[in-house]
């Protein structure tokens, strides 16, 4: 079927005509997995111009809608169901009653109207957009589209469940990828009153989900506080929502409180420098397709291994910036993009910053790093070598201690440099160690770069990773295959065309 663009599939039972009208008896259609939808009953008629309904139409894990973006911009994605549905009345005022449960395997796509001219299409020149203008006629569209029934007559009212692992996904800004994946239960009542305008009441609490945000190159990931809900009391674009979503980032208070430990002895300050658990949280108010965001910080109730000094004063100085927004929206974007607090200065740092002695260290290294590799780079024909020393400030330990690793790279190119080998080494020559941590990691990544096209546009890498984990306290290996293309284009197509030089 084009319109939900989904695959119906034998449909080949027998339908009677008769002088009573139009009978069905188990008339089956069947989806792209062999569920099935079953229509019993009959059209009343014995003009065939006038007609009366007395059908029941039941379905069990149908997928009733399987669509892409390209089918409808607004909301697209898979709706699995089970239907007990009963159809009566006449071809003039249909009545249609009964229950739908929407089931595991759904996950419908919705895209709120956006803002950002940029993802209009276009070719060719540049054009010109009022963005709010823009906004608005996609609200209208999608008011239009959601809120009234092109069939006029139906008197229509069935109950919807909606399964736990049903995922619902709110596109909030389509061109930087940010949205919202939901999932939860919900008792909802859907109907379509004679004059064609549909209506939805009832609740959508969330039990689990995520909001991914991104800000140029920085994705974060804000998990879904569980009891958020999106709340319909009439139109389904009218909707209400309160959706609050987490960020938990683990930094140290020292920053945040600043001047206000000025008084305190070293020993008490560094005290403040303990990692803590702070939670950014995103809130979301107001209606569905014009949401109200806000920011709050929030130190969660754990047992922390700190005094309770420490845990009363940020509380503290977090209910006081929530008097000041500005001062508050300044510590939560800290967190999402610096993942910690800033003081009045922004560019220093009491929680770990970078010292005279870690920058001299850091230009050092990278003058070793630079002739390390210049000695190198003749030592072994048809191997490049690679070095990379690396000084940082280490915490690890509870005081300040300096690291240095020294990374070494091994490659070699074979096959007519189609196939390139290397071997990534790495070596702890200063600084703590953790637990279970290997102080030498010879030949622990390993990557195989496979050449597909001459020009080297498209490549095949096969690699191995082994890294530290702290939070497992160990050695983890991760292997994986990757496809890559490597190209200046000007426009899209060019990516998937020959190369302009070799034409």
């Amino acid at each position: 079927m084009t319109t939900l663009d989904s695959y119906f599939q034998n449909i080949n039972d027998r339908i009677s005509f008769t002088s009573e009208g139009i009978s069905f008896n188990q008339f089956t259609i069947e989806d792209e997995d062999n569920n099935e939808l079953v229509l019993n009953g009959s059209l009343q008629t014995t003009d065939y111009t006038s007609y009366g309904f007395d059908l029941t139409v039941n379905a069990t894990n149908f997928r009733a809608i399987s669509s892409t973006k390209e089918d409808n911009e607004f909301y697209y994605g898979d709706l699995v169901l089970d239907t007990r549905l009963t159809i009566g009345g006449n071809i003039d005022n249909p009545v249609v009653r009964g229950d739908i449960k929407i089931k595991d395997g759904t996950a419908l796509s919705v895209v709120l109207p956006q803002e950002d001219p940029s993802i209009a299409d276009r070719e060719g020149v540049v054009e010109f957009v009022d963005e709010t203008s823009q906004r608005l006629a996609e609200m209208r569209e999608m008011e239009e589209t959601l809120n009234t029934s092109p069939l006029e007559g139906m008197d229509v009212s069935v109950n919807i469940d909606v399964d736990e692992e049903a995922e619902l996904t709110l596109v909030i800004d389509e061109g930087n990828g940010d949205f919202l994946n939901l999932q939860g239960e919900a008792q909802l009542t859907a109907g379509i009153d004679p004059s064609g305008r549909t209506n939805l009441t009832g609740r959508y609490e969330f039990t689990e989900g995520a909001y991914e945000m991104s800000f140029n190159f920085i994705r974060r990931r804000f998990e879904i506080q569980p009891g958020s809900y999106i709340q319909w009391t009439g139109e389904p674009t009218s909707a209400n929502i309160n959706i609050t979503a987490i960020y938990e980032t683990e930094t140290a208070p020292i920053d945040l409180l600043g001047n206000q430990l000025a008084n305190l002895s070293q020993g008490a300050r560094n005290t403040y420098k303990q990692d803590l658990p702070f939670q950014t949280h995103l809130i979301m108010t107001g209606e569905l397709l014009e949401p109200e965001l806000s920011f709050d910080i929030v130190l969660p109730d754990r047992n922390f291994n700190v005094s309770s000094d420490i845990i009363n004063n940020s509380r503290a100085k977090l209910a006081q910036l929530r008097q000041q927004p500005s001062e508050l929206n300044k510590q939560v974007f800290a967190l999402l993009l610096l993942n910690r607090f800033i003081g009045e200065n922004p560019f220093a740092s009491e929680a770990g910053g970078t010292s005279a002695e870690s920058l001299a260290r850091q230009s050092v290294s990278k003058i070793l790093s630079q002739q390390l590799n210049d000695l190198a780079g003749d030592l072994i024909g048809g191997v490049k070598l690679d070095f990379d020393l690396e000084s940082t400030e280490d915490y690890t330990t509870g005081q300040r201690e300096q690291r240095t690793d020294l990374n070494v790279g091994v490659s070699k190119s074979l096959l007519d440099e189609r196939l390139t080998v290397t071997i990534g080494s790495s070596f702890g020559l200063e600084g703590p160690q953790q637990s279970n941590q290997q102080a030498n990691n010879i030949a622990g990544d390993v990557a195989v770069d496979y050449q597909l096209s001459k020009d080297g546009r498209y490549r095949l890498r096969a690699y191995r990773k082994n890294q530290y984990q702290v939070a497992l306290q160990g050695q983890i290996i991760e292997t994986g295959l990757a496809f890559i293309i490597t190209m200046d284009y000007n426009h899209f197509m060019e990516i998937f065309g020959k190369d302009p030089d070799e034409e």
